[in-house]
């Protein structure tokens, strides 16, 4: 399952929510300061369209395609063609530059579906995962646990087994670097991802999926 998968996940979560729970839409505010910043939707678009929840920043959006004709790969939000780039998905991590001075704010109506999230890891790589839930905000790598559709281990098993790496990458925007997070036994500089962001994960096996706790 890659975005096809997850965006059919995702309508049918904003279904369950409206029809189980008649919530509310929340409204997500995603911090941004000058320069490349590393995010990621803490809910589900209600308007998934990149120009409403991206509004003012379009010139500097990039998602990663692991699946990507030809190799994985960026694609950047064009105007003129945006069925290219496709729709704001819940679990993707977009990369989004802020050209002017100073810290702001992407703020968009959402549904806030926050519990277990499965996301795709399709191949052996770099894949670019957005933390994807409002509550909690934050959850130790060592707390995520990965799935080849037969057996799930938790984190530290699955790199033992040569699934994937003891840490991920996360941006740094007002250092403008990388830095890690990852299991304590790796050093990392962060133990927990953080609402708003994004992470490169590599794995080293193919039909992955990763599976963010929401509790």
């Amino acid at each position: 399952m890659h975005r096809t998968g997850i965006a059919f996940m995702a309508a049918a979560l904003v279904a369950v929510t409206a029809a189980g729970a008649m919530a509310a839409p929340v409204t997500a505010n995603i911090p941004v300061t000058q320069g490349w910043n590393l995010v990621a939707c803490p809910a589900v678009p209600l308007n998934p369209d990149p120009a409403s929840v991206f509004a003012g920043y379009l010139e500097g959006l990039i998602r990663w395609d692991p699946l990507k004709s030809g190799g994985a790969g960026y694609v950047f939000y064009d105007e003129f063609d945006p069925a290219l780039f496709g729709n704001i998905l819940l679990g993707d991590g977009y990369w989004l530059r802020k050209n002017t001075p100073g810290s702001g704010t992407v703020s968009y109506s959402g549904a806030d579906v926050s519990g277990d999230h499965w996301i795709s890891l399709p191949k052996a790589g770099w894949t670019l995962v957005g933390y994807p839930n409002m509550t909690p905000t934050s959850k130790a790598y060592e707390a995520l646990l990965v799935t080849n559709g037969i057996e799930t281990k938790s984190m530290a098993a699955a790199v033992a087994a040569g699934w994937i790496a003891d840490s991920a990458q996360g941006w740094n925007p007002s250092l403008r670097r990388y830095e890690t997070v990852g299991l304590p036994d790796a050093f990392p500089d962060l133990e927990n991802l953080q609402i708003n962001k994004a992470y490169w994960f590599q794995t080293l096996v193919d039909n992955l999926a990763l599976i963010i706790p929401g509790s």
